[in-house]
């Protein structure tokens, strides 16, 4: 299919496919990830506070001298991380056919996806933010302070490269339980692993190093293989 010209650059290519530009975008995923952590440590604090008897205070001291509440923070991103990464606007799909007539063509859904990858790198460090905030005022404890953030937003950045060499695959229930479980099983892992593994933030700095190369190779991996058997064909 023939281009329409130079593409739109990359603040222009998430207005056209999401409505939204960088800051609506960044700042959208951001809240839903907080409101949606903050409910579920709250739910879980309120279910220790009725089953022991205890307030507020004392449930979540319990549940800080645990992995439970790093597990609930987890949740969030990286839930709202997967759905983001699976639209992928092919043919099929609403508004798959348009996209392909805006200016730019390929080169604007490039410029799209690599918008949402930034996107979801600056709401994972906004939300890393307002869960160590949460951590001070009491609201919601981490286990694994700020360690345990530090690996939440590394670990994702890894999972996003390992989940973008899977989104070729068609069968769209192999996709959506293959790149669930994957994600959850990094994140998981690496935000209670981590900062058990040392006093310093190497293992956290080898992990991100490494997530970013692996972003890096598996989105060129990704545009090549989605431009010959999605785009054109």
């Amino acid at each position: 299919m023939q281009e329409n010209k130079s593409p739109l650059t990359i603040s222009q290519a998430l207005k056209l496919y999401t409505g939204t530009g960088f800051a609506g975008t960044v700042l959208g995923l951001a809240a839903y990830e907080v409101l949606f952590y903050l409910g579920a440590f709250v739910c879980m604090t309120l279910m220790i506070m009725l089953g022991e008897g205890i307030l507020y205070p004392e449930a979540v001291s319990n549940i800080a001298e645990t992995p439970a509440g790093d597990c609930v923070m987890v949740f969030a991103p990286t839930l709202i991380n997967i759905i983001v990464l699976l639209s992928q606007y092919t043919k099929d799909k609403p508004g798959g056919k348009l996209f392909r007539t805006v200016k730019g063509g390929f080169g604007t859904f490039v410029n799209y996806r690599t918008g949402v990858y930034i996107c979801e790198l600056l709401s994972m460090l906004l939300f890393g933010a307002a869960a160590l905030l949460l951590d001070i005022t009491g609201m919601a404890k981490i286990h694994g302070g700020l360690s345990a953030v530090i690996a939440l937003v590394v670990s994702n950045i890894a999972a996003i490269g390992v989940i973008t060499f899977i989104l070729p695959v068609k069968n769209e229930f192999v996709l959506g339980a293959g790149s669930v479980i994957t994600m959850f099983a990094i994140t998981c892992s690496c935000t209670i692993l981590l900062p058990m593994l040392s006093d310093n933030l190497i293992p956290h700095l080898v992990t991100g190093i490494a997530g970013a190369v692996l972003a890096a190779v598996s989105s060129k991996v990704y545009f090549t293989h989605y431009r010959k058997n999605r785009w054109d064909s």
